[in-house]
C-alpha cells in the first residue's frame, strides 16, 4: 500500500513538469490581442464571421477547430494558416499580422494575456486542446 502511495505521488509530481501551455496559462500579450482583433477583422472576419463563429469558413474554436488542430501545437496551426489563408492570398500575412491573429484565435479558445508575446517559437510549447 505504501509503495502505491509513493508511486501515485511520483506520477502527480511528474505531471507538474509538463512543458505544454494549457488554455489557463498566458500565451500572448494584451497588446497583441488588441492588434489581433483588428487584424482578424481586416483579414479573417469576412469568412470566419465575428468572433470566429464561422460562416463561409469554419469556426475558429470548438469541435471544428479541435478536429482540425487539436493535439497539435499553436505553431502547427499558425503554419497552416500562413500557408492557406486568406484563401484569396495565401502566404500574404506577415509575422506582425499573423502572430496577433494567432493571439486572437487563442483567446477564442480560452487562452489569456500575459507578459510574453506569442511567436512561432513560443507557440511550439502550446498544445491545442483535442
Amino acid at each position: 500500500m505504501r509503495a502505491f502511495g509513493l508511486l501515485a505521488g511520483l506520477i502527480v509530481g511528474a505531471a507538474g513538469f509538463a512543458t505544454s501551455a494549457s488554455a489557463a496559462e498566458p500565451a500572448f500579450t494584451q497588446a497583441q490581442l488588441d492588434k489581433g482583433t483588428s487584424e482578424y477583422n481586416t483579414h479573417c472576419r469576412t469568412c470566419h464571421a465575428a468572433k470566429g463563429k464561422g460562416a463561409l469558413g469554419p469556426a475558429l474554436f470548438g469541435d471544428v477547430w479541435k478536429a482540425r488542430f487539436g493535439g497539435g501545437s499553436a505553431t502547427d496551426a499558425r503554419t497552416w494558416i500562413y500557408e492557406n489563408m486568406p484563401q484569396t492570398a495565401p502566404k500574404s500575412l506577415k509575422d506582425e499580422q499573423l502572430d496577433p491573429i494567432m493571439a486572437y484565435i487563442l483567446s477564442l479558445n480560452g487562452y489569456t494575456a500575459g507578459d510574453k508575446e506569442f511567436t512561432a517559437e513560443s507557440g511550439k510549447a502550446i498544445t491545442l486542446a483535442k
